[in-house]
């Protein structure tokens, strides 16, 4: 007996969860957040010099992370300021990540 099988939508709270951890898991973005998280509010400018990247890719780096609402930003007479939008979660999101890889290192130097 043939069925069509439809697919089920994907939850929306998946799928965002999904969509965050894709941006973390590219290194520009990763490194936009680490930075954010460690100085604080930001130009432009500034991030792309200390991420080493062009101002045209960091704003396309910080136009998605706007767009997950990881990044917020206000206009200023003298440029745009950026900043982690819910410091405390990705803090701890990140302080997970790097116990984890610490642990999986771990495990793997024991193993050898």
């Amino acid at each position: 007996m043939n069925r069509i099988l439809q697919k089920r939508p994907m939850k929306e709270i998946l799928y965002r969860e999904s969509r965050v951890a894709r941006a973390l898991g590219e290194p520009a973005k990763f490194a936009i957040i680490s930075l954010l998280l460690k100085q604080g509010t930001l130009t432009l400018s500034e991030i792309a010099k200390l991420i080493h990247r062009s101002k045209t890719t960091t704003c396309y780096h910080l136009s998605k992370l706007k767009s997950l609402e990881i990044v917020r930003y206000e206009t200023k007479e003298d440029g745009v300021n950026y900043w982690i939008k819910y410091e405390n979660e990705l803090r701890y999101i990140m302080k997970s990540l790097t116990e984890f890889v610490n642990r999986s290192l771990k495990g793997i130097h024991s193993e050898t």
